[in-house]
């Protein structure tokens, strides 16, 4: 699909949901979580982070001493599936944070906002988080939730993108929910 050289990274913004996951990641550096938190999903994912980007945006590797390292992953809509039908974009740079929700913005035209920027506080410290969903033309939607804190007295910003696709429903027993709208709900 495409090759390793930093010319070439994987641009997520242009990825086609039913690819085969093996296609996905350009090194075995994976780990694998039987389920994604926040979508039920089986989840597989790289902290080589590098080797991707959305439009302009490339994304940066975390510090190995950080405490959360960035990662990007697929979902699957079952543990046996080998074709995506999410990915998972977890960003802890606050520069890439910033852009990324900017070049989501131009590439898909203005999201609906789940929950605005919170106000700053009365020691001008923002925090809590913003969320966001843009319903694409091709049966997927994107959900950002950018989170605001402070990391050693330093203003930081981390983000945490799902494009899924709209059709996808959770696999948790006895419930018939669509995973987008589980995320719509986690984040509203």
């Amino acid at each position: 699909m495409y090759s390793c050289n930093p010319q070439n990274k994987m641009a997520i913004d242009k990825l086609v949901l039913n690819e085969n996951v093996e296609d996905f990641f350009q090194n075995g550096n994976t780990a694998v979580e039987a389920r994604e938190i926040n979508t039920t999903l089986p989840f597989i994912y790289t902290n080589d982070v590098e080797s991707y980007k959305y439009g302009t945006v490339n994304f940066v590797n975390s510090d190995g001493d950080d405490m959360i390292l960035s990662r990007i992953g697929v979902l699957l809509a079952r543990p046996t599936d080998a074709t995506i039908v999410g990915v998972v974009v977890a960003i802890e740079n606050t520069q890439t944070s910033s852009l990324l929700l900017k070049e989501i913005t131009k590439l898909n035209g203005l999201p609906e906002i789940l929950v605005p920027i919170p106000q700053e506080n009365n020691d001008n410290q923002l925090l809590g988080h913003s969320a966001y969903l843009w319903r694409l033309k091709d049966n997927r939607s994107i959900i950002l939730t950018q989170s605001y804190e402070y990391t050693e007295g330093k203003r930081t910003m981390s983000s945490l993108m799902y494009m899924v696709s709209n059709k996808v429903k959770v696999i948790d027993p006895n419930q018939d929910e669509f995973v987008v709208d589980r995320l719509i709900r986690t984040y509203k």
